[in-house]
Order: structure tokens, then C-alpha cells, then sequence
């Protein structure tokens, strides 16, 4: 008895919503693949199944895929889009094997199709593809069809029974056709890569010469190769995606050149990414349990739950997602402002600001034009402060009297700081000098809890949206420290931009960088790259001699240092004439302030991008000083003497202060080496042995500008720091006593800031073998 083997024919009954030349048509897969009236496939699609290629295209003469993203990416930055979404998926498909997988669960025949070129995948690592169009079409008759839809090669997308709408349009000799394979051709291959890599594609042809010569071999010759095989394939791949993938499109400018720049940018964010990550993997967990209880498990027919009982389940849900502690945490912040620019009229002076009415029911308008009489009493009332800061601060100058004015004057400006940040006349790299961030570094006594209180009174009136850093959570709670900066993030995230208003921030929320970069540079990052409203922080911290930030917190960060204290004699009286001051304070002034601010937002042809000539700074509260400027102007007024005319630089020049004395004291321990023309400094000498505090050795690392160090971050690393003794003078202000200068010239006039010749490591100069990572692989992808 004789049988033959059959292959049985897939069974076309997948249909989805199609338009054929405009009319609704029932039509399949086969139908609409047809390879007996086209002989050839061009297609860009999300996704696409070794199942799909097997039975639809292996009639096809010739084929050839462009790969897509499944997922449309959003809030990313014109480089993100390349960096998090095309190459990271581009990487981590090479990484997980994905193309070899695919290749495997091909057919034979599939399988010498690709080899040969007959079939073709490519990927783009630099674009995120979310196109979706079939182009067929027979050289011999010269026909053409276009499908255009949201179907990707999967047999899923054409399967009713996966409960999901799917569209096809489908256009027979359309000009489409033309139109589609040009850009495919002249837009699209240019920057996409074969999915089916040389590396795969020539590991499957040598196999296939070696199932040639074995003649005990199978005549069906399919390719499966080894794990060791596929792990060599997908190392060279990913070297390959970056080596030679991305760096030819930078050679043919077909990506932005600031790419490596992104490149080495790309872990920014990562914190923040990761616990949204993480937030959602636990929301979804909650979702799934909550199908899952809304079904009785003892019906012997499954059925849903009565309402009640599912309700039951939902509220006890959210109370579990947050507890009774976070809860009352969360409740701390009160205060609610919000910015919404396209609800603005100036025709009407509608701010776009609405803050919620007394219970909370809906939003209420906020922002009223002030009567000169009452611009009058309001900068009364700014002068009543700062005169009594003058009249009660030990050693109390004008130029110190500014600091408290600035405060008062980033307070005012605060919600519309994000608006700033996208205005057009400001380049995309200036986002991160309009700092959400004001830190008030004063001294014990200095009055500085007083003025967050004012600034609260003189924009909000009220002294009671103040929260202290260090009740957030109580002393005894697990994770104390990553939770109140948590809280401090869900504050600023709340949709309103009126400030948060924090006093007596701990230390090591600035020199932590697991900390202060979460929140501050991670913030930041957001914002320059998605704008949005997202609450400035106004915050107190207590300035010692040796508070220090880290670089990145520093650079996205305005610092005010407020080192004097009142008068412990005049302690009471001070005490009084606060307390008088703030009982006539309110925030008649800054509704006014808020109006011409949204009428300034609005006009095109106002300069966002104005610079302090001193300290070369972009001085982002340009225009609320044009706006007091004015309100002098209108009460016949001269501008008083702690009105500032540009931003302060204070964290660079405390930092300057605290190595000149560093230095000045003790000169000694500064040795020159003449070879690199560099001071090399012991930093593990600021211990407390020798006077120093506990975090001397990283206020003072942290405090030095990496460019006067050599090598960069390495010369600020280790127990011996390296500087550029040239640029480390210059940038106190000390001739320089290792160079030879004229009579009477001084360094300020003769040296020129210069890169001083990188210094080899100890890996470099083979003295220490680089460390090898092994199962790498296994540990990761399996």
C-alpha cells in the first residue's frame, strides 16, 4: 500500500474591512496578496510572521520587506526618536536574536530565497517607520496595486476573530503606485539596513554547501544554526548597528551630526524612565487582578460579579495602590495654579491661569489688571521686606539686598517658566538655563524660611503652602530618603505650575546624585524635551561654608546664597517688624504681574533670549524685570537699589571662593608637575582629622569646574585630583607662579585658558588588563 504526502491548503477566511477602488469588497489574504496576478512585493509594514511568509509569499517572484515600528513613540526629542525608539529596537532585536529566530522559522524554500535574494528584510536603525503600504505589481502586464491600512503581514491582522478593527484600501493602476515605490526607493532604502544580516545570510549559505556535499544529507536542506553560532551572529551585529551602521549615515548626512552627542546622552533620563516603567508593570498588575475578581469563581458558568461587589473590589484596589501614609503625604501640597495658554485672551486680559474655587467643584480664572494706586502699594510692600532685611542683617549691602529681590522676582515669574521654554527665539540648547529649580542657600538666622513665607503671601496670599523637607515622611520610614524625593517629584507633576515651596532641604539631596539627578536633571531633561507645566521648586537649604551640588544639579539650578544672619541683639525687634510687614502683604501685585506676562507670552516679537553681559548668562527673567521696570515707571518711581539687572552666579562663585582659601591656607599641599603643567592635590586631606567636615572631600570635588581639570572628570576622580595649574589661577584670580610674566603684568592679562595634552591611563599603557564580562548573553537574552 502506497500513500502521498499532500500539503493541505491554507484555508482563506480571514476578512477584514476592505475598499476596493472605493466600493466595500470580501476579500482575503490571497486575494489581496495575489501572486498569480503579481509577481512581485514591496512592503512597509509593523510587523510580519514567519507563518505569513510561509503560506502568502512564497508564489511571489520577488519580495522585499521594510520593518517598522509596532508602537508609535511619543514625547520624544527629534534624537530620542533615534537613541530610545529606532536604534534601541534595532539593538535589542540583534541582542534577542530576533532576525535568526525568524530565519529559522522560515521554510526551506523561504530560507534559499533569502540567501539568494529573492526575499528581503530591512530594518531602519535611525527612523522610526510607522508607515503601513503594500505596493504589487507585474513587470509583464504592467500591473499595479496599492494597499494602504493599518494591517501589518501578520495573519492576526486579518482574523475577525481577534476582536480588533483592521482597514485595507486597496487601489488597482493608481498613480498611487508610482508615487509610493519612489519614496520607498529614494526616501526609505537609503536608511534602512538588511534584517537578514551577511553575517546571518553567510552562516546559512555555508550550511547549505556543507548539506550539498554530505549526500547522506536531507534534499530538504533546511538551515538551523547552533546557539553559538547565533550568539557570534548577534555580537557582530550589534558592533556592526553602531560601527558601521550608524556611523555610514553620519558620513552621507542623512542623520543630524549631534547624534554621538545623543548617543552619549541616552541614560539621562533612565531614573525616571524606569520607575514610569515600573509603575505601570504594577498598574497592569492590578487591572489583570481586577478581570480576574469581577468573574464569581464558583459559577459554574462563568459570569460577572453583581455591581456592587465589583465595586467593592475596585475602591478596595485604589486604597491598597496607595497608603493611608503616601496619602497624607500627597495631601502636603495645596496649592493649585494652572497654565493653560490656549484658553488665553488678551483682547480680555485672560491669563490662561485658573486655579480651583474654594471647594474645589471647578476652576476659576486668575488674574486681574491692578489700579496704579494699588501697583503702588504692591511694590510698598515688596520694599517694606527687603528695608527690613536691610535694617536687622549684619553687614547688610545692596548688592546682598538683590538675592532677596531675585527670590521675590523668580516667585512671581514661576508658572510661566515652562512657557518660556519654547518660545522660537530661544535655541533647543537653552532649555536648561531657564532652571526650575531656585535654591535659597542661607545661613542658620538668616530669614530665609521668612521670605519663602513672603514669596508664598505675595503671589498666593497665604503663608501656608510651606512644607518642611524633613516631616515629608517621618524619621522611621523605610526608604525615607527616595521616598521624599518621590513626593517632591509628585508635587512638581501635578499639573499646576504654582511652585512648590520647600524649606530646610537636607544636604545630601545635592551631593547624592541618586537623588538630586532623579529629580533635577531628570526633571529638567522633560522639560527641555517635552515642555509642559510642571511646578518649579522654591526651596531653602542651610548654608554652612560647604555646601556643595553636583555639576549637572548645579547646571540646571539658580542659586542664591544668603550668608548673612540677623542681628541676635535686634532679634526681637526684627521678629515685630516681620510680623507687621506680613500682616499688609497680598497678591494684588502679582495678578497684575500675571496679565501683562500672558500678554507678553503672546507677542511674537518679544526677546526671550537676553543675555548678562557680566556673566555671559541667557537671563531668563528678562522680561518680568522689563515688567517691574515699567510698574516703577508708572508710579513715578526710580528703581530702587536691590533691583538686579541680570542673574546671579552664585554657585560658581562660591565654589571660587572656597578653593582660593583652600589654596591661599595651605599653598603646600598644591604640587606642580612641570611635565603636564598641573597641580596635583591630595583631596583625601579635607577629613575631619584636619578640620574639615564629613562631606569635605566631595563639596570640594563637586565645587571644581571640570574644564580647569585634566582629563576632564578624570582629573576630579580618586584620591589625587589633576589641574591645569594655568586655569586653575586664572579662575581665582592669582598670578600664576609657575609662569614667567613681564614686569608688572599680571596673569588676568598675558594667559589664555588652553587644553593641556590628555594624560594616558593605566589600561592605555597596558599596565592594567580591562576586566571581561562573561555571560553576557545568557544573563541577558537567553
Amino acid at each position: 500500500m502506497t500513500s502521498t504526502k499532500t500539503t493541505p491548503q491554507p484555508r482563506d477566511l480571514h476578512k477584514i474591512h476592505v475598499l476596493h477602488d472605493g466600493q466595500p469588497a470580501e476579500l482575503g489574504i490571497k486575494e489581496i496578496f495575489d501572486p498569480e496576478k503579481y509577481s512581485q512585493l514591496i512592503a512597509m509594514t509593523g510587523a510580519v510572521t514567519p507563518d505569513f511568509i510561509n503560506t502568502y509569499l512564497p508564489d511571489f517572484v520577488k519580495v522585499e520587506i521594510g520593518l517598522g515600528a509596532r508602537q508609535t513613540a511619543t514625547g520624544y526629542t527629534a534624537t530620542e526618536t533615534i537613541t530610545k525608539d529606532a536604534l534601541a529596537t534595532a539593538m535589542l532585536n540583534a541582542a534577542n536574536k530576533e532576525a535568526a529566530k525568524l530565519f529559522h522559522a522560515l521554510t526551506s524554500q523561504m530560507q534559499l530565497n533569502a540567501v539568494s535574494g529573492l526575499l528581503k528584510l530591512d530594518i531602519s536603525p535611525t527612523q522610526a517607520v510607522h508607515s503601513r503600504f503594500y505596493l504589487l505589481s507585474n513587470p509583464t502586464t504592467e500591473q499595479t496595486r496599492v494597499v494602504l491600512g493599518s494591517v501589518n503581514l501578520t495573519e492576526d491582522s486579518f482574523d475577525p476573530a481577534h476582536n480588533r478593527f483592521e482597514e485595507a484600501l486597496i487601489f488597482d493602476n493608481h498613480p498611487l503606485y508610482e508615487s509610493l515605490n519612489n519614496h520607498f526607493k529614494v526616501d526609505m532604502l537609503p536608511v534602512m539596513q538588511p534584517y537578514f544580516t551577511n553575517e546571518l545570510l553567510n552562516a546559512a549559505e555555508k550550511q547549505l554547501k556543507a548539506l550539498k556535499k554530505d549526500k547522506d544529507a536531507d534534499a530538504s536542506q533546511v538551515v538551523i544554526l547552533s546557539n553559538e553560532e547565533t550568539d557570534r551572529i548577534a555580537q557582530v551585529e550589534l558592533t556592526n548597528l553602531l560601527v558601521n551602521d550608524v556611523q555610514r549615515q553620519l558620513d552621507k548626512e542623512l542623520v543630524d551630526p549631534e547624534l554621538p552627542l545623543g548617543l552619549r546622552n541616552v541614560t539621562v533620563n533612565y531614573a525616571t524612565e524606569k520607575d514610569e516603567a515600573e509603575r505601570a508593570i504594577e498598574q497592569r498588575e492590578m487591572i489583570l487582578k481586577l478581570e480576574k475578581e469581577a468573574v464569581s469563581p464558583r459559577a459554574a458558568h462563568p459570569k460577572l460579579r453583581e455591581r456592587a461587589q465589583i465595586n467593592k473590589r475596585v475602591v478596595e484596589a485604589f486604597e491598597q495602590a496607595v497608603t493611608p501614609e503616601d496619602l497624607a503625604v500627597e495631601k502636603k501640597y495645596t496649592t493649585f495654579l494652572y497654565d493653560r495658554p490656549l484658553e488665553r485672551n488678551i483682547a480680555r486680559n485672560t491669563t490662561g491661569l485658573y486655579t480651583p474655587n474654594d471647594t474645589g467643584t471647578y476652576p476659576l480664572p486668575f488674574g486681574k489688571l491692578a489700579t496704579v494706586s494699588e501697583i503702588r502699594e504692591g511694590l510698598h510692600q515688596i520694599d517694606a521686606v527687603i528695608q527690613g532685611y536691610a535694617k536687622f542683617v549684619v553687614d547688610y549691602t545692596p548688592e546682598y539686598g538683590r538675592r532677596f529681590f531675585e527670590a521675590i522676582l523668580y516667585g512671581f515669574a514661576a508658572p510661566f517658566l515652562w512657557e518660556i521654554r519654547t518660545k522660537d527665539s530661544l535655541n533647543p540648547e537653552d532649555g536648561n538655563d531657564v532652571p526650575n529649580f531656585l535654591i535659597l542657600g542661607a545661613t542658620a538666622g538668616s530669614g530665609k524660611s521668612t521670605l519663602l513665607r513672603i514669596i508664598n503671601q505675595l503671589t498666593w496670599n497665604t503663608a501656608n503652602s510651606m512644607i518642611d523637607f524633613g516631616t515629608i515622611y517621618d524619621t522611621d520610614t523605610p526608604q525615607r530618603k527616595a521616598k521624599t524625593v518621590q513626593a517632591l517629584e509628585l508635587y512638581m507633576k501635578t499639573g499646576s505650575s504654582y511652585p512648590v515651596l520647600i524649606d530646610e532641604i537636607e544636604p545630601y539631596f545635592f551631593q547624592q546624585p541618586q537623588y538630586s539627578r532623579h529629580l533635577v536633571v531628570d526633571t529638567m531633561n522633560q522639560l527641555v524635551n517635552s515642555p509642559k507645566p510642571i511646578a518649579p521648586l522654591i526651596g531653602t537649604t542651610n548654608y554652612n561654608g560647604g555646601f556643595s551640588m553636583a555639576r549637572e544639579t548645579a547646571r540646571r539650578t539658580y542659586y542664591l546664597q544668603l550668608d548673612k544672619v540677623i542681628d541676635d541683639q535686634q532679634k526681637p525687634e526684627a521678629t515685630k517688624y516681620i510680623y507687621n510687614v506680613r500682616k499688609i502683604l497680598n497678591n494684588t501685585l502679582f495678578k497684575d504681574f500675571v496679565v501683562r506676562m500672558a500678554n507678553l507670552l503672546e507677542d511674537d516679537q518679544t526677546p526671550w533670549r537676553t543675555y548678562n553681559k557680566e556673566t555671559g548668562l541667557l537671563d531668563f527673567l528678562a522680561m518680568p524685570r522689563r515688567i517691574f521696570k515699567e510698574y516703577y515707571q508708572m508710579v513715578d518711581q526710580p528703581l530702587p537699589d536691590y533691583f538686579n539687572d541680570g542673574i546671579f552666579d552664585d554657585f560658581r562663585e562660591s565654589s571660587r571662593n572656597r578653593w582660593a582659601k583652600l589654596y591661599l591656607t595651605q599653598e603646600s599641599d598644591f604640587v606642580y608637575r612641570k611635565e603636564n603643567d598641573s597641580l596635583l592635590f591630595d583631596i583625601s586631606k579635607l577629613n575631619s582629622f584636619n578640620g574639615f567636615t564629613q562631606d569635605a572631600v566631595e563639596e570640594y570635588r563637586n565645587s571644581l569646574p571640570i574644564e580647569i581639570c585634566v582629563d576632564g572628570i578624570n582629573g576630579k576622580t580618586g584620591k589625587f585630583v589633576e589641574i591645569k595649574a594655568g586655569a586653575f589661577y586664572h579662575w581665582l584670580g592669582i598670578n600664576n607662579p609657575h609662569m614667567a610674566l613681564p614686569a608688572g603684568v599680571t596673569v588676568h592679562e598675558t594667559y589664555d585658558v588652553a587644553e593641556t595634552p590628555r594624560v594616558p591611563s593605566a589600561i592605555e599603557h597596558g599596565q592594567v588588563s580591562k576586566p571581561k564580562k562573561k555571560g553576557f548573553w545568557a544573563r541577558l537574552f537567553g
